[in-house]
């Protein structure tokens, strides 16, 4: 009896520790904002991004509000961004009307999601200080 007992704890433990970090936060608009602001972010989109083509994509976020996004083609789009709740809301003067989107953090990865429709925009990988990248219109 005592065996299964500890047998059944080491499974419920384990099942947690699998399902614990798997459990997206979102992230508020503070913390939306602290993450991207002055920095370069590298992101995997799907077809849902505002550039509507899966790839790879550089954006950086300026402290001041501007926004630059290379495309899966390289391409630059230029904007502006602001948080708005716990969304990042960013018009994009090459592809206006995209809406804004909700970050949703587990551990390292952090998913774009849009915010109306629900679907999953990007992936970011990393993210650099500054315009590492330096993009410009």
């Amino acid at each position: 009896m005592i065996r299964i007992a500890r047998h059944a704890l080491v499974v419920t433990t384990g099942v947690v520790g699998l399902i614990g970090p798997a459990i997206a936060a979102e992230m508020t608009g503070a913390e939306i904002k602290a993450f991207l602001s002055d920095k370069t972010a590298y992101l995997e989109t799907t077809a849902a991004s505002a550039a509507g083509v899966a790839g790879q994509v550089v954006i950086y976020w300026g402290k001041d509000g501007t926004a630059l996004y290379r495309t899966p083609s390289g391409t630059i789009m230029h904007g502006k961004w602001e948080t708005k709740g716990n969304t990042n809301c960013t018009e994009w003067k090459e592809r206006p009307g995209t809406g804004c989107v909700r970050y949703d953090k587990a551990g390292d990865i952090v998913t774009v999601i849009d915010a109306t429709s629900g679907a999953t925009r990007a992936k970011i990988v990393k993210t650099a200080p500054g315009n590492a990248e330096k993009l410009a219109p």
